[in-house]
């Protein structure tokens, strides 16, 4: 395995030193780019099974993509802390995933990008569709939007019929202590 260092804005792949992580020891000679891409690729299946070793669950990685391994999507409908009134959620759907982040814009915002948010799947207060009424937590639209509709229960069965809502397993198992 080789790691190549190429810390200036305009130098070539030629130009790049490498160091071996197996000595230590750092070479400054010309490498061109199709060597670097040959000496790079590494294949971990026959590592491990020269050296005997075993893969870590993906599990023990955290910071890995969740969104990808988790089935999150796009238009999926979960329930969401209100930052803007304590003790409150209401329900967002996701807007698109990237990692472990998801963007998520309220319902009642309709195609209105302005309030879109990121969160952390792991850090943030996200919850099934259903999990307010079975907690009894308040169910209320943050104040930017609660104009909008008279009847904001009407709105949210309307809103609901029909869409994908967050699998309940896939948000309780991310806040489940490491093991």
């Amino acid at each position: 395995i080789r790691r190549y260092i190429c810390g200036f804005k305009n130098q070539k792949p030629s130009q790049c030193s490498f160091t071996s992580p197996l000595s230590g020891s750092s070479n400054n000679r010309s490498v061109n780019a199709e060597s670097m891409e040959e000496e790079a690729e590494f294949n971990w299946e026959e590592y491990m099974e020269e050296t005997g070793a075993n893969a870590a669950p993906h599990t023990t990685f955290k910071h890995v993509e969740i969104s990808l391994q988790s089935s999150f999507q796009p238009g999926m409908k979960l329930e969401v802390a209100n930052k803007s009134s304590p003790d409150t959620y209401w329900v967002a759907t996701i807007i698109t995933t990237c990692g472990q982040l998801l963007l998520l814009r309220f319902s009642g915002y309709g195609e209105d990008r302005k309030a879109d948010f990121w969160c952390d799947v792991m850090t943030a207060e996200l919850h099934p569709v259903g999990w307010c009424a079975q907690n009894d937590k308040a169910l209320m639209p943050p104040e930017a939007i609660k104009e909008k509709y008279s009847d904001w229960t009407e709105f949210l069965v309307q809103d609901l019929t029909g869409s994908r809502t967050a699998p309940a397993n896939l948000l309780v198992s991310l806040h489940l202590p490491f093991l």
